[in-house]
């Protein structure tokens, strides 16, 4: 089976609120839609995150099409080895596993469809059925905060998660009063984002502490590994490496000093599907659990690293998701439907979803209209 033809596609899907983090806000999500055809009709989706923006993200893609049409689609290991190893994108990884996870993506697809297996099966079945997630609680006041966060509950989700560093919504109080709201049975779990040197981190993480934080997430400079590790050492709440794991290299300098108490990244980050999965085992072998990072995913990438997450005995903690701030989505369908804090795999062929053509086209419509969601917007706009 040859891949005949590559088609991308750029779509923004806006939020019914917005986002903020340490660097800005963001009012929805624009990917990038991967369509690889085999020369057999049959044709594989994937998706791209949109980051540092989606043009550089559809450049990138473009510049594959000299070693991957007329490729055969089964040789996914030997297309993606090919990819880093040609013009440049071994320098770049960053970008370019960004971009390129989604076509890796799209080739899992196809050829889990001509197999006529869904793709979890190809990455050695499921251990779980249903793959746990978190329910994210946005930057507000600490009313609206407490509200959100007590309607999650109330949907079954048993993992809270928000934002912090940063005011207001991201403060050591906004936490308190997010944990009031939930009790003491829900597992509430914090994200820096980079944002604290290690005298703030472990005078804030000391703070947080006394409110049964689950893990702390990227608290500090993600080059700094150093840092990363004394604050492990100074606070007694689990730290979650995701920038300082960025790639596979990274997460093994994290496992092998211990640096880190879990290890949270994703497809995207990794460079595609069978990227994840190598990390998430060696991480297995070093007794770390595995989370899934969420740059913001469509149902694509949500029902696809699903798959994966299924089949790793350490993917049990919730994953990241943006889902309930979604307008809606490009399948048919819509957003991805959680039931009990947790996503049912498809029982259809590979990652076992299909686009809406008129969503994807009122979505890419949106994009040429208006421009790309960047999460860089100045929080005070």
């Amino acid at each position: 089976m040859r891949i005949a033809t590559l088609r991308t596609t750029i779509v923004s899907v806006p939020f019914s609120g917005e986002e903020v983090w340490v660097y800005g806000r963001r009012r929805g999500i624009t990917n990038v839609l991967v369509e690889v055809e085999s020369d057999d009709g049959l044709t594989g989706i994937g998706e791209a995150v949109g980051w540092p923006t989606p043009e550089i993200a559809v450049s990138a893609l473009e510049s594959t099409r000299g070693d991957i049409l007329g490729a055969d689609a089964f040789r996914i290991e030997q297309l993606t080895a090919r990819l880093y190893g040609r013009r440049g994108w071994h320098y770049f990884r960053n970008t370019a596993g960004c971009a390129f996870a989604g076509l890796e993506m799209a080739l899992w697809d196809l050829v889990a469809k001509a197999s006529d297996l869904p793709l979890h099966v190809l990455f050695g079945g499921a251990v779980r059925e249903r793959v746990p997630y978190y329910w994210y609680v946005p930057a507000g006041t600490r009313n609206e905060m407490a509200a959100v966060a007590r309607q999650g509950v109330e949907q079954g989700f048993t993992t809270i998660y928000l934002k912090v560093g940063f005011s207001p919504g991201g403060t050591v109080a906004d936490v308190a009063s997010v944990r009031e709201a939930v009790g003491s049975g829900v597992r509430l779990r914090v994200d820096a984002n980079e944002g604290w040197s290690v005298a703030e981190a472990v005078r804030a993480i000391g703070e947080l502490a006394p409110l049964g934080i689950e893990f702390v997430e990227q608290p500090v400079n993600m080059y700094d590994l150093a840092a990363l590790g004394e604050v492990q050492q100074r606070v007694v709440v689990p730290i979650g490496a995701n920038q300082t794991t960025w790639d596979e290299y990274a997460t093994l300098a994290v496992l092998r000093d211990g640096l880190a108490s879990v290890v949270v990244t994703d497809p995207h980050q990794l460079g595609g599907l069978g990227r994840f999965k190598k990390v998430a085992a060696m991480c297995e072998t070093a007794d770390v659990p595995v989370v899934k990072h969420s740059f913001g995913d469509l149902g694509i990438s949500t029902f696809a690293a699903a798959h994966v997450l299924s089949s790793c005995p350490n993917a049990g903690l919730a994953h990241q998701t943006h889902y309930q701030l979604l307008e809606d989505d490009v399948l048919v369908g819509g957003p991805p439907v959680f039931e009990d804090g947790g996503l049912a795999l498809p029982d259809a062929s590979g990652i076992g979803v299909e686009l809406d053509r008129d969503r994807v086209e009122s979505f890419a419509e949106l994009y040429r209209r208006e421009g790309w969601f960047s999460p860089y917007e100045d929080r005070a706009a």
